[in-house]
């Protein structure tokens, strides 16, 4: 009748199982697919060296006197306007524009640009002082001073360096970095060239210089390889207009690759979570850490997608470069993050590692600083690169760090409370203790505060710099629970019954003695532990004493140690305990005591009372020189032992107006 329920229920496991497989599966295809469009295509697109390829070696730039580094600048850019004049960027020339790209960089002293941009910002300078050098009269590259001139320009004293005349151009020799010694366009001509294009881009070619027209459009205008260039030069007008010096199609597929990211990165984000649900914690983080490799992995692509087939140009290149660079950024931080909940994870569940609660807590902290002080490198370093300085950087952090630590030195003071606790280890999570007053379980030990479970039901949170330093009852670290108990009988017990009294206790306590059968049981596992073995240890065996001769009572002093210190066994234990010793001493006739007084009154013919001393009759007259007003006397009735001599004398006076009491016997309070 069950089968089909069960061969249900296993489908339904087996698939569960299945499921995470499954996602992985198409989360690494869907990676495969997307590396393929985004890099792989070019790679396999491009075909083998061909006649521009061997051209390189007269792409290389030479910058050891003024001379060849102007030189250098006119030969490489015209080798670029001869390669994408035709043609565009397509997989044949694209390995030499690289190469050309890469020279052209050698050029520019490029100290004051972020090293991610120096590339594009090196192209582009190159380009503007291409076209207004075309434009406009300089001297001869013969006549600009070659390397002989500078040294004999040194040995006269002369500054190493040489100005095209009325031009902003300035070559001159580079003082560090890797082309110590050699010529270069200064950083003040990369941040004038954009300028002096734009003064003389109203001029005509000078004469001989035709062949230069279309540099600009060729560089800033033409798409990369995936794009082909024929379509882009079929568009209407209207989409080749310039905003901000990018074409309307440009901007067009800018929002378009924007909006394709942010789709390929929300359903990555879906895939991971469906994956990670179906998992266990660690493997649940583990699948998390997808999700930061993937956005980095998607904004790359994205990027190269816009820096080399829309080739975005000028400051918006620089900021969609700045904006991918923060997304990794802030990618990479969170890789780490996840990375260090994932090595936590494992170490704590980790077979081979064992440990207390309070030194995973320690673990976790260790670890979450670890990876923060790694996270706080990676911004640095990131940062760094995208172009701020790293004096600026230290600075800001010291400044942050400062104030930081004054706002919130009282969350400071806590979080090393807690790592003295973590470190002390006075208590663990679960413990019951005592602590500011309060008395309860350890619920939980954070960076900033405890919190404790109080026997209520209450939570109290205690900071961690009070919990550090105040005096704290472990009652939890308890090896046992002792128990001393004052068992009173009456003063009117026997001896006898005394010590058979002292023999009860002790059977109550004992542990009675095994028989062969529970013997042979207890050899084969059967045997269920007798519940006074919890206090019949080795080493804390059961005392009974009779130890004292109390006020009103005879003591009977037990002492017992409960193994294990469960409270609740405890308990049961005591329990059992009273109710036989209840049982017993009812059984045997010995009574409890309790706190009384007893009054002994005069006429009681159960005890009689001779109120004199015992070594003389009470006197029955007095003289008259004695007491003239009064020739009888009455007996003195025996208070108990704690009446005062107040209450007698009261007696003694007043006795013959309230009359003789009728009452008599015991009586208790």
């Amino acid at each position: 009748m069950h089968e089909p329920q069960t061969a249900l229920s296993g489908a339904f496991i087996s698939d569960a199982r299945e499921r995470p497989a499954i996602g992985l599966c198409w989360s690494l295809l869907f990676i495969m697919l997307f590396a393929g469009f985004m890099f792989a295509l070019p790679v396999s697109a491009a075909p083998g060296p061909g006649p521009d390829v061997l051209e390189t070696a007269v792409d290389n730039a030479v910058i050891s006197s003024p001379q060849t580094t102007l030189g250098s600048l006119l030969r490489l850019t015209d080798a670029i306007h001869e390669l994408i004049r035709e043609d565009g960027v397509t997989w044949e020339n694209q390995e030499r524009l690289r190469n050309i790209y890469q020279q052209v960089e050698k050029l520019f002293d490029l100290s004051e640009v972020p090293p991610k941009y120096r590339k594009h910002v090196a192209a582009e300078t190159a380009v503007y002082l291409r076209e207004a050098l075309a434009r406009f009269p300089v001297p001869p590259v013969e006549e600009v001073p070659d390397e002989e001139q500078m040294l004999a320009w040194a040995r006269d004293g002369r500054a190493a360096l040489y100005r095209l005349p009325d031009t902003p151009l300035v070559i001159r020799k580079t003082d560090v970095g890797v082309y110590e010694g050699r010529y270069q366009f200064s950083s003040a001509t990369v941040a004038e060239a954009k300028n002096w294009y734009e003064v003389v881009v109203a001029y005509p070619y000078l004469e001989g210089q035709d062949f230069i027209s279309g540099l600009y459009d060729d560089y800033f205008l033409t798409p990369g390889p995936l794009i082909p260039v024929e379509l882009i030069r079929a568009l209407p007008d209207w989409m080749q207009s310039q905003y901000l010096d990018q074409t309307v199609w440009q901007w067009l597929l800018l929002i378009m690759t924007a909006m394709v990211l942010a789709g390929f990165v929300l359903l990555w984000r879906a895939l991971v979570n469906r994956l990670a649900g179906e998992l266990n914690q660690l493997h649940q983080k583990l699948v998390l850490v997808l999700m930061p490799i993937g956005v980095i992995y998607l904004t790359l692509g994205a990027r190269s997608f816009l820096e080399r087939q829309v080739i975005l140009s000028g400051e918006v290149l620089q900021d969609v470069m700045f904006v991918a660079k923060l997304i990794m950024l802030a990618a990479a931080i969170s890789l780490i993050m996840r990375l260090g909940s994932v090595v936590t994870e494992a170490v704590l569940t980790s077979r081979h590692f064992d440990t207390r609660k309070i030194e995973q807590q320690l673990i976790r902290l260790g670890i979450r600083m670890f990876t923060i002080l790694i996270a706080v490198i990676i911004v640095i370093e990131g940062m760094q690169q995208i172009g701020f300085s790293l004096a600026t950087l230290v600075a800001g952090a010291g400044v942050t760090g400062l104030a930081i630590a004054l706002a919130a030195q009282d969350t400071l003071k806590n979080v090393f409370g807690g790592l003295l606790l973590a470190m002390d280890r006075p208590f663990e999570v679960g413990q019951r203790v005592k602590m500011k007053g309060y008395e309860g379980f350890i619920q939980e030990v954070g960076l900033r505060s405890t919190k404790v479970s109080t026997l209520k039901g209450h939570q109290i949170i205690i900071p961690n710099d009070e919990a550090a330093r105040m005096e704290v009852e472990n009652i939890g670290r308890r090896p046992y629970i002792r128990r001393d108990l004052n068992v009173t009988i009456t003063y009117d017990t026997p001896p006898g019954k005394i010590a058979r009294a002292v023999e009860i206790l002790q059977e109550i306590l004992a542990v009675p003695e095994v028989s062969p059968d529970a013997a042979a049981a207890s050899a084969d596992g059967n045997h269920e532990p007798h519940p006074n073995e919890a206090v019949n240890q080795p080493d804390y065996p059961p005392r009974v004493y009779f130890n004292d001769l109390n006020a009103d009572s005879l003591n009977l002093l037990v002492i017992y140690w409960f193994h294990p210190p469960d409270a609740w066994l405890n308990l049961e234990f005591a329990n059992r305990f009273n109710i036989q010793l209840m049982e017993r001493f009812n059984a045997e006739g010995i009574d409890f005591a309790f706190p009384s007084q007893t009054l002994y009154l005069a006429g009681d013919s159960k005890r009689p009372i001779n109120p004199g001393p015992p070594s003389s009759p009470p006197r029955a007259t007095t003289t008259a020189e004695s007491s003239p007003a009064s020739t009888t006397t009455r007996p003195i009735p025996a208070m108990a032992e704690k009446s005062s001599d107040a209450a007698i004398e009261e007696e003694l006076l007043h006795g013959d107006d309230e009359g003789e009491s009728s009452d008599a016997g015991d009586s208790t309070s």
